[in-house]
C-alpha cells in the first residue's frame, strides 16, 4: 500500500509538472501495478471505468469553463493518464474507504478539490473562477464521485477481496 501511495504521488507530480513527458513512467508503474494485482481483471475494470468517468467529468468541467488548458481546447493526455493512476489507488492505498460511505464523502469533499487547485498552480491549467468558487464546485462532485468509485470497486472485486 505504501508503494502504491508513493508511486501515485510521484505520478501526480510528474504529470502535473512535466505533462505528457511523464506518461511513459506512469504507464510503466501502472503496468507493474496491474501485473502485481491479485485481481487483474477487477483492477483493469476499475481503472478503465474510473478513467472514463473522470475524463468525462473533467471534459464537462472544462466545457463549462471551470478550468481551461493553456494552448489546448481539449483535455490534455497527461490528465487522462492521471485519472488512470488515481484509479490504481482505490483498491489499494485508499482501500480503507471501501466500507464507509461517510468517510468516502468527507475525503472526496476535502482532498481532491485541493489537488485540482494545487495542480492548477503548477501546470498549464487556468481556473475559470476564483479558487473558493472552484473548490465549491468541485467538492460536492468529488464527494459523490468517491461513493460511485467505491460502488464500482465493490461490484468488480469478489466479496472476499473487498477489504484486502
Amino acid at each position: 500500500m505504501l508503494f502504491n501511495l508513493i508511486a501515485f504521488n510521484f505520478s501526480w507530480l510528474g504529470l502535473v509538472l512535466i505533462g505528457n513527458s511523464a506518461i511513459p513512467f506512469v504507464l510503466l508503474w501502472l503496468s507493474v501495478h496491474i501485473y502485481l494485482s491479485k485481481q487483474r481483471i477487477s483492477e483493469l475494470k476499475l481503472i478503465l471505468s474510473v478513467t472514463i468517468i473522470g475524463v468525462c467529468l473533467d471534459s464537462t468541467l472544462a466545457a463549462l469553463g471551470v478550468f481551461t488548458f493553456v494552448g489546448s481546447s481539449t483535455l490534455p493526455l497527461w490528465l487522462m493518464v492521471l485519472w488512470s493512476a488515481f484509479a490504481g489507488t482505490i483498491a489499494h492505498s485508499l482501500n480503507f474507504l471501501t466500507t464507509n460511505k461517510k468517510y468516502q464523502l468527507i475525503v472526496g469533499f476535502i482532498f481532491p478539490p485541493f489537488s485540482y487547485l494545487a495542480g492548477a498552480s503548477l501546470a498549464k491549467v487556468e481556473l475559470g473562477y476564483q479558487a473558493l468558487t472552484t473548490y465549491l464546485i468541485l467538492a460536492p462532485l468529488w464527494a459523490c464521485l468517491f461513493v460511485v468509485m467505491y460502488l464500482l470497486k465493490n461490484a468488480y472485486y469478489p466479496k472476499e477481496m473487498i477489504n484486502d
